[in-house]
């Protein structure tokens, strides 16, 4: 069962703007230290970055608001030949395990300048609501 669906896009103009003025400083506030490697050796780095701010976004719509999850807690693991996949942890993966969650999806494109996510929790419902 559906639980919770969220859907997000970034503008990559945008986030090359915001990487040219504050550099890996803003990046890492995003971006975790387990997503780092795949960030930093890419020469497209805004995208990789849009990317994830638009999934990571996404996947706080789907969670109603997420409130309390930082960006760190949710973290876009694979790219390459590999899918990309949540690995959830603290409050993100509590809320997650509150409602029932089993598995999230996760799809990411890359086209027109803009970078979107789509964030699909699937699972039983428990009858519980996010803890505030």
């Amino acid at each position: 069962m559906i639980l919770g669906l969220g859907i997000d896009v970034c503008a990559v103009a945008r986030m090359e703007e915001v990487l040219t003025r504050w550099g890996d400083r803003f990046a890492q506030r995003i971006v975790s230290p387990e997503e780092w490697p795949f960030i930093e050796r890419r020469v497209d780095r805004a995208v990789a970055v849009a990317g994830r701010f638009a999934a990571k976004e996404a996947l706080a719509k789907a969670m109603a608001g997420a409130r309390g999850v930082g960006w760190h807690e949710a973290r876009v693991l694979g790219g390459g030949k590999r899918p990309p996949r949540f690995d959830l942890i603290g409050r993100a993966a509590k809320l997650c395990d509150a409602m029932g969650v089993q598995h999230v999806h996760l799809s990411l494109t890359h086209d027109a300048g803009v970078a979107a996510a789509v964030v699909i929790l699937e699972g039983e419902p428990t009858g519980a609501t996010w803890p505030s």
